[in-house]
């Protein structure tokens, strides 16, 4: 009772301050499982709250304006739960051609959906930008998304990837590169507007070592995912506003509903 209690004055908090709440339900064998995530602003960045059956989180994100000298980004998640404690660290920053992304977290057991990663996971990309309209990119993950879940749960990842990529903007946006995941793999991107109205599509191939499909599109208010990959894994994702709906498929199908809610 006393834990209730402290978790239902931590949540009181949440809901009385300038925040956000996201609750959902996930499905999958042999079940239906809550998530819940809450958020609450302060001046320089955010403390969050995430629950899920037999885990939790509390952690805090935020960033630093640095002036000429670029920008910096953080974060620091601590977790309890069913295989003991974890945690994740994860940062971001740049400076005039550079940009630097990093993120380490141990978890002994996943608990989907909002702690999918388990073990040692973690990334770490670097892009420099020789000229305006070019990128280059170097990538190292072990068994950690590219995109926030935010995009889904982007199953059927290979357990570690290391990737070289180069992108330029002639009109639309074309990327080129090669990997290893653990066998080599090459790549194919492109991102550009379709229509009249300002939408973006952004498509991703990657064969060879790894085989796998994903797709955005973004429509003002609505956005839609997609992720295929062989061995047969995949995801469609549509966000129509604040409304999240997610249907996939890792070894049995799954779906995920959530509604988010920010205010004031």
């Amino acid at each position: 009772m006393k834990g209730k209690a402290v978790l239902l004055t931590v949540l009181l908090g949440f809901a009385l301050a300038q925040g956000r709440l996201e609750a959902g339900l996930y499905a999958a064998p042999p079940g239906l499982a809550p998530a819940l995530e809450a958020g609450l602003s302060l001046e320089e960045g955010e403390v969050f709250l995430r629950l899920a059956p037999f885990r939790a989180a509390l952690g805090y994100g935020g960033s630093l304006a640095l002036g000429p000298l670029g920008f910096f980004a953080f974060g620091l998640q601590g977790e309890v739960g069913e295989g003991g404690p974890g945690g994740v660290a994860y940062g971001e920053g740049g400076a005039g051609p550079f940009a630097l992304e990093g993120q380490i977290g141990y978890r002994p057991k996943r608990a989907l959906p909002l702690f999918p990663e388990e073990g040692l996971f973690g990334r770490l990309a670097l892009r420099y930008r020789p000229a305006p309209k070019e990128v280059l990119g170097l990538e190292l993950a072990r068994a950690t998304p590219p995109r926030p879940l935010s995009f889904g749960l982007q199953p059927g990842l290979p357990p570690w990837r290391l990737e070289g990529s180069y992108a330029f903007r002639e009109g639309a946006t074309y990327t080129f590169g090669a990997g290893l995941a653990p066998g080599p793999y090459a790549l194919l991107g492109w991102k550009g507007e379709v229509g009249e109205g300002g939408e973006v599509l952004e498509l991703s191939l990657r064969l060879g070592g790894t085989n796998r499909l994903e797709g955005a599109l973004f429509l003002g208010e609505a956005s839609l995912f997609l992720t295929l990959s062989y061995p047969w894994a995949g995801s469609v994702v549509a966000w129509l506003g604040d409304l999240g709906l997610e249907a996939g498929y890792e070894g049995a199908p799954y779906a995920w509903v959530r509604y988010a809610w920010r205010w004031p």
